[in-house]
């Protein structure tokens, strides 16, 4: 098989299997919609804002929903880079506006995107209703989106300059823990999972990242 092949392989894959994702997450949220899912992570780099992208993109191809990306992670933002997209709205028009002037819409593939405030470096740690005015946008996403997923800052270490995810998962219908293979020590999946299942998080799913299965030559 020539490296090209391989890739090609390789990407099919990823693609059937974040499907097969889509689909067990509508399963385990019993096909309810509007709904709301929180993808976060144990610890930061493992590549939950990239999955986050690629889930919503699926969920819109399969046709079935309209989906919404909601990026929290105003911390560390990265779901713009994800679409190659600049950050462009402000914190004060974030504030101020309502979720259908906020979203950068892509009606062509049902699938719309708040990025992070253009600004969000001046904002740490972040003053004022913080939680309120997610509670509010993600409301409002879900009156007109059916399913809106929602990427946040990792749960560990605890950081009072993000947007916390375990607070997150309380304006939420489902919370998935993405773990990257050979990079997450398991006290720290433990931990955060201990840390969700408090808090009355509804953890419906782990996945993992970047996992390889043997390749067995014929």
């Amino acid at each position: 098989m020539s490296n090209l092949e391989g890739r090609q392989r390789q990407a099919l894959g990823q693609i059937v299997e974040i499907k097969r994702i889509s689909h067990a997450i509508d399963h385990a949220l019993q096909g309810r919609t509007p709904a709301a899912v929180l993808v976060t992570s144990a610890i930061h780099g493992e590549g939950k804002s990239l999955f986050a992208s690629a889930l919503a993109t699926a969920t819109a191809n399969l046709g079935k929903h309209r989906v919404a990306v909601l990026d929290f992670n105003w911390y560390r933002p990265s779901v713009h880079r994800c679409f190659d997209q600049p950050l462009h709205q402000s914190m004060e028009s974030i504030i101020q506006a309502d979720i259908d002037e906020l979203m950068i819409k892509r009606d062509d593939q049902g699938l719309d995107l708040l990025f992070a405030p253009l600004d969000y470096q001046h904002h740490s740690p972040m003053n004022g209703d913080v939680f309120g005015l997610i509670n509010r946008l993600i409301k409002q996403a879900k009156q007109s989106y059916d399913l809106v997923i929602v990427d946040s800052a990792s749960i560990l270490p605890t950081n009072r300059m993000m947007i916390d995810p375990v607070m997150l998962s309380a304006m939420v219908d489902g919370v998935i823990l993405v773990i990257q293979t050979g990079v997450t020590p398991k006290q720290d999946v433990k931990h955060a999972y201990t840390i969700m299942q408090a808090a009355g998080a509804n953890v419906i799913g782990v996945t993992i990242n970047q996992h390889r299965v043997p390749f067995i030559k014929q």
